[in-house]
């Protein structure tokens, strides 16, 4: 199980902040920030010389001098700088999962953390501080509260103390947010698993929000910032969520009240598949065909059900098309005062936004009951087929298929299939149980 790396002793809290009086301005826009997200390490930086790399452990401070000279030499600007910073800390850092774990926690100063290579957050932010420095690039370590292990939308989410370090950069008078320890991988059960991602670099302060709450304010860098309590009560969404979709309608709660069934809709982003999931929040158990997502219209529509009354987590996945595993990109809660017998139709891998079910859009189907198979669809043919038998929809001139069709006794699932030929091959699109 993947659990980000977010609660870490923080053992650096005294003192004054460096930018106290500091107004925290943001960007105009964040279209040449989000250029360097590619989720890829930068290729000098892959490419890292083994006679820098060689210092880490005998000489920290020319170690950082050497790294520092070697990224402004292949760099065209700052934004260029601090990716490559980002990438050098998160790549050559693991999280120290064992000292974390057992609650005693080492020496977090960056000399330190070079010489052994391993760190808590607060160590991530002083190397990334320190090559920062030496870039001559302003940098703050941010210090508050991460959502993260042990945390979920029922339990353990408080921000009343601090519990993980992040940083701010600031590049042509405006201010930016980065977690080099977030990239750098997570904990996977009891051991740390290397993941280098940009999720956290350069990320727009309303979606870092949402699992970032800083102990000072102004440091949220958004214009009217949250509460503790405002800050609670949001989702858990990570930056692939923001990524991947937009439009969220309407705007999900950490814990939302749902009477069997809730439903929302959103604008699916370009280059992105998006996926829920329903589970039980006290043991964990998944709930197959409690969900269906599809385009409708512009938006696409999330539909979900809850078999009994109780608590549910909602989790959120992601994926490129093409790709065939999907990666969990958030959570929110559900509490349900009532059950629901809904299910929904299986999605079959090729169900895409070409496909609209308009109905049945539930299931089980009763056998010996007609139903008015409707879809609209893109291809040329469509047919509702159990056992051997075809019935074929009817297209429309606004390219919506149509049957009514009766389910005979004996018959346990239903599929409709499509194809571009009459009496060619059918490829399955989606499923029904018949009971």
């Amino acid at each position: 199980m993947k659990i980000a790396l977010v609660l870490c002793p923080l053992l650096f809290l005294a003192g004054t902040l460096t930018g106290a009086t500091n107004d925290y301005r943001g960007p105009a826009s964040y279209e040449t920030a989000y250029f360097y997200r590619t989720d890829t390490p930068d290729q000098n930086i892959k490419q890292f010389p083994q006679s820098i790399d060689a210092l880490r452990a005998k000489d920290a401070a020319l170690y950082v001098r050497q790294t520092a000279d070697y990224i402004n030499r292949s760099s065209k600007n700052n934004f260029e700088r601090i990716k490559k910073a980002h990438d050098v800390v998160a790549l050559t850092i693991r999280y120290d999962a064992a000292s974390f774990l057992s609650g005693r926690v080492p020496s977090q100063k960056y000399e330190d953390i070079l010489r052994g290579g391993l760190a808590v957050c607060e160590g991530y932010s002083n190397v990334f501080k320190r090559l920062c420095d030496e870039l001559k690039i302003e940098c703050e370590i941010v210090h508050g509260f991460g959502r993260g292990v042990g945390t979920s939308p029922f339990r353990n989410d408080t921000p009343a103390s601090s519990n993980h370090a992040w940083n701010l950069v600031k590049i042509e008078g405006a201010w930016y947010l980065v977690d080099c320890t977030w990239d750098s991988g997570h904990l996977n059960g009891r051991a740390f698993q290397a993941e280098y991602s940009t999720d956290y670099l350069f990320l727009k302060p309303e979606y870092f929000i949402y699992t970032h709450f800083p102990d000072t304010p102004r440091q949220q860098l958004i214009s009217s910032p949250l509460s503790a309590d405002a800050f609670s009560k949001l989702p858990f969404f990570k930056p692939k969520f923001f990524d991947s979709l937009s439009g969220l309608n309407p705007a999900l709660q950490k814990i939302n009240a749902a009477n069997g069934t809730l439903g929302f809709t959103f604008t699916l982003n370009a280059g992105f598949e998006v996926s829920f999931s329903v589970y039980d929040e006290a043991g964990g158990k998944k709930y197959d065909n409690c969900s269906f997502t599809q385009k409708e219209g512009a938006s696409y529509k999330t539909y979900l059900s809850f078999p009994s009354p109780g608590n549910y987590t909602v989790k959120c996945f992601w994926k490129k098309p093409g790709q065939n595993v999907s990666s969990s990109c958030g959570e929110f809660g559900v509490r349900s005062g009532r059950a629901s017998a809904v299910k929904y139709p299986l999605q079959y891998g090729n169900f895409g936004p070409e496909i609209t079910i308009v109905s049945p859009l539930e299931m089980p189907l009763a056998a010996g009951r007609k139903y008015n198979f409707t879809l609209r669809c893109d291809t040329n043919y469509a047919a509702v087929i159990y056992d051997k038998t075809f019935v074929q929809l009817q297209k429309n001139n606004e390219g919506v298929f149509s049957v009514e069709a009766a389910i005979p006794p004996g018959v346990k699932t239903v599929m409709i299939g499509t194809s571009n030929t009459l009496n060619g091959r059918y490829t399955g699109v989606i499923q029904y149980e018949v009971k």
